[in-house]
């Protein structure tokens, strides 16, 4: 590396970072930021080929492979939260390691912005609860619009005009019959789903109305009961209804 890169750290960074080199150009960057398992983050530094006056912030996939441990990217969800980590924190992700290119002079800050994108990542799965909730209505529209187009989905409806604050979460329809299907992942969607159930029956609405849960065994046993009495058919998780929803419906509008 042409540049004196350990007198600009020391002139940037005022001894808050040491180097230690590993081989040739690669150096290892040591610094007081630290995974939750007590270890301090990985962070390498290595030339750009063919430009003197840059340097590649790298982690060699470590991150994602601290992540893999407890938390996987195995659904369009997961991995577009991922993707938009690394927009935001400007940092590119290659082969399952991460990058940020920098100027020597500008390393400190560019080493701030590269572990706080690493923290954030490994923040993740303890984002699980909301994340796993957004992903569960965003795989469950998913699921129908691309798996059950024949049933001529439609999204939140209200079908009674006169009382537009009851609705269903998605409308299907085969052979004439109509299915309301109702997204439960909490209490409170759990009761105003039973509600908008109960209202259509007393407006004389035609119907079958399913309940599909992000886990039914999260939910308290009032709100259980609220659906055991007014939902036609309960799946007990998005995999149950991806498994059975189509020929449930196809059995009922045989």
């Amino acid at each position: 590396m042409t540049h004196d890169i350990e007198k600009i750290i020391e002139k940037t960074c005022k001894g808050r970072i040491r180097l230690e080199k590993k081989q040739n150009d690669l150096y290892q960057i040591l610094m007081p930021v630290y995974y939750e398992d007590g270890d301090m983050v990985d962070v390498y530094m290595e030339p750009i080929p063919g430009d003197d006056f840059k340097v590649r912030l790298v982690d060699y996939g470590t991150t994602l492979m601290k992540l893999s441990y407890s938390y996987e990217l195995n659904s369009p969800s997961k991995e577009n939260i991922f993707q938009k980590i690394l927009l935001q924190s400007g940092i590119k992700e290659v082969e399952g390691g991460l990058i940020l290119e920098s100027h020597p002079d500008m390393l400190f800050s560019s080493l701030m912005q590269f572990t706080g994108c690493q923290q954030k990542i490994l923040n993740m799965k303890m984002w699980r609860r909301e994340i796993v909730r957004t992903m569960f209505m965003e795989d469950l529209e998913s699921f129908i619009q691309e798996s059950m187009s024949q049933f001529n989905p439609e999204k939140d409806v209200s079908p009674l005009d006169d009382y537009l604050a009851v609705g269903a979460d998605y409308r299907l329809t085969c052979a004439g019959k109509t299915f309301y299907v109702f997204a439960i992942n909490n209490k409170d969607k759990a009761k105003n789903s039973a509600i908008s159930m109960l209202e259509f029956q007393k407006a004389g609405l035609k119907y079958i109305g399913v309940a599909v849960h992000e886990d039914i065994s999260s939910l308290p046993n009032k709100e259980q009961t609220y659906l055991l009495q007014n939902a036609d058919k309960q799946f007990l998780n998005l995999d149950d209804f991806r498994k059975g929803g189509a020929s449930f419906m196809n059995r009922i509008a045989a």
